[in-house]
C-alpha cells in the first residue's frame, strides 16, 4: 500500500472481505455495524450482504474473495454458531473453512486472516474452531474495550503496527575494546538509569554496591617492581595506571551519573569509601618489608579519584555535595593504628616523586609538574581540562580557607585557559 508523501495518508483503500456465520438478527446487525464503521474508516468491505447478488454461486463467490490477490485480509468474524459449523464443516462457514484451511497450513502469507472474536464463552475464552485455536486474534467482544481493540484492527489491515522494531543499530564500542579486565562497575554503570526510574528509592544502596566493586577491583593494581631502577619502576607506575583508566572512567560515570540525578543520596557512602582509600597504600599480602614508591600508584589514583569527584559536583552543580567533601571530618583508615584523628580532604593529596623522576626522563622536559601534566594527558573526553583544573583550584582555595597549612597545592593551575569564575557568584547570598 503506497501513501502519500505530503500527507503520510494511505493513497489506496485496502480491500478485506468478511466472513461470517448467519447465527441472528443481532450477530448479524452487529457485522454489518462493523463493517460500516470500516467503510467509514477508509477500507473496502466486501461482504455478502453487499455484493452477494441473486443468480450467483455463494460458494464460488466465497472462494473468489478468499483467493483473490485483491484481497488484503479475510476477517473472520468468530462467535458460537461460527466455531461449530466449521468443525462440523457445515454451511457456507464449512465450505469457507475447507477453502481457508489449505491456504493458512500451506502458504507463507497466513496474516491475511484475521481472526475477530464478537463473542466469548462463561470462562471468558473466545469461541475458535479447531484450526484457528493458536493463531492471535482482535477481540472485539467487550463494549469497553472496543474501540481500543478496534484501532488494533485498523491498524492491522493497514500494516500500521503501535510497535514498530526500531531500526538496527551500531554495537557498543565498549565490546570491541581491547581490555583484558571485565569490569562489573560497567554493567552497575550501564544499569544505573533504568535501576534507578524502577526504584529510586535503592539509589544508595547502588551507590554502596558500585563503590564495594570499584574499590575491590583497584586492589589488583597492586605491584611488585621488576626493577629497583627510578626509571623502570617509575614507567611500571604510570603503566599501571593507564591500564587502570577504564576503571577510572566507570567511576567518572557513575558520579555523574549520580549528582545528575537529582536524587538524595547519602554523601557518607562517599566519605566512608575515601576514608577506606588509604588501605592501598600499604601490602595486601602480609610481607613485613616494602618501599612506599610501591604504592605510588595507589598515591595517584586517590588524588586523582577526588579531583574528578570535585569536577563532576562542580559541572553538575551539586553544592551539598561538594560540601560534603570539602567539610565532612575523616577518619582515614590505617593498617597500623586503630585511633586515627580526625582529619580533612588536604589529606588525600598526593605527589608522586617517582612519576616526576620518570616523567621528565621519558619525555626529555623539564615539567613545572611532571605530575600535572600526566593527569592532564589522561582527561576523558566526558571531562574539559577547565573543569579539571577549577576542581584542582577549588581544592586549594577551600583549604587555603579553613587552615593554617597549606597542604594542598594545584600543581595543573598553569593549564588553566581562563580565569576562575566560581567566586564571583559570592555576591549572592543564596549562591554564598
Amino acid at each position: 500500500m503506497s501513501e502519500s508523501s505530503e500527507t503520510g495518508k494511505p493513497c489506496i483503500s485496502p480491500k478485506v472481505f468478511i466472513s461470517y456465520s448467519w447465527t441472528s438478527q443481532e450477530h448479524q446487525d452487529w457485522t454489518i455495524n462493523l463493517a460500516q464503521k470500516l467503510v467509514s474508516d477508509g477500507i473496502d468491505v466486501v461482504i455478502d450482504k453487499w455484493n452477494l447478488t441473486e443468480g450467483q454461486d455463494k460458494f464460488s463467490f466465497m472462494e473468489t474473495m478468499v483467493n483473490s490477490p485483491d484481497i488484503k485480509k479475510v476477517l473472520i468474524i468468530l462467535d458460537r454458531k461460527y466455531a461449530e459449523k466449521a468443525d462440523q464443516r457445515e454451511g457456507g462457514v464449512g465450505i469457507e473453512t475447507q477453502i481457508i484451511t489449505p491456504e493458512i497450513y500451506g502458504k507463507v502469507s497466513q496474516n491475511k486472516f484475521v481472526p475477530v472474536v464478537s463473542e466469548k464463552d462463561e470462562l471468558g475464552e473466545a469461541f475458535a474452531p479447531t484450526y484457528l485455536k493458536s493463531r492471535l486474534y482482535i477481540d472485539l467482544s467487550e463494549e469497553e474495550h472496543f474501540e481500543e481493540k478496534y484501532e488494533a484492527l485498523l491498524r492491522n489491515i493497514y500494516e500500521r503496527p503501535a510497535h514498530i522494531k526500531p531500526k538496527l543499530g551500531t554495537p557498543p564500542s565498549y565490546l570491541f575494546e581491547e581490555s583484558p579486565i571485565s569490569y562489573k562497575t560497567s554493567n552497575i554503570l550501564r544499569s544505573f538509569d533504568s535501576q534507578i526510574n524502577k526504584a529510586p528509592q535503592r539509589v544508595n544502596s547502588i551507590f554502596r554496591d558500585f563503590l564495594d566493586e570499584f574499590y575491590n577491583n583497584l586492589k589488583n593494581f597492586s605491584i611488585r617492581f621488576s626493577s629497583r631502577d627510578p626509571l623502570e619502576y617509575g614507567k611500571e607506575i604510570c603503566d599501571n595506571l593507564n591500564a587502570y583508566v577504564p576503571l577510572r572512567n566507570d567511576y567518572i560515570g557513575f558520579i555523574d551519573k549520580l549528582t545528575k540525578s537529582g536524587l538524595d543520596f547519602d554523601t557518607d557512602i562517599l566519605i566512608h569509601f575515601f576514608e577506606k582509600l588509604p588501605l592501598l597504600t600499604f601490602p595486601q599480602d602480609g610481607r613485613n618489608g616494602w618501599a612506599n614508591s610501591e604504592f605510588d600508584n595507589f598515591r595517584f589514583m586517590i588524588h586523582e579519584i577526588f579531583l574528578y569527584s570535585v569536577a563532576v559536583g562542580l559541572r553538575n552543580e551539586d553544592y551539598d555535595y561538594l560540601e560534603a567533601l570539602f567539610h565532612s571530618v575523616y577518619f582515614f583508615q590505617d593498617k597500623y593504628q586503630d585511633n586515627k584523628d580526625p582529619e580533612r580532604f588536604n589529606k588525600l593529596y598526593n605527589s608522586i616523586e617517582s612519576i616526576d623522576t620518570y616523567y621528565k626522563q621519558a619525555h626529555s622536559t623539564n615539567f613545572f609538574s611532571p605530575m600535572a601534566d600526566f593527569m592532564i594527558k589522561r582527561i576523558p573526553d566526558s571531562i574539559t581540562i577547565n573543569e579539571f583544573v577549577d576542581a584542582d583550584l577549588l581544592c586549594y582555595y577551600i583549604d587555603f580557607l579553613n587552615t593554617d597549612q597549606w597542604p594542598w597545592f594545584p600543581m595543573t593551575y598553569i593549564y588553566k585557559k581562563n580565569r576562575f569564575c566560581f567566586f564571583d557568584r559570592l555576591v549572592s547570598l543564596h549562591h554564598f
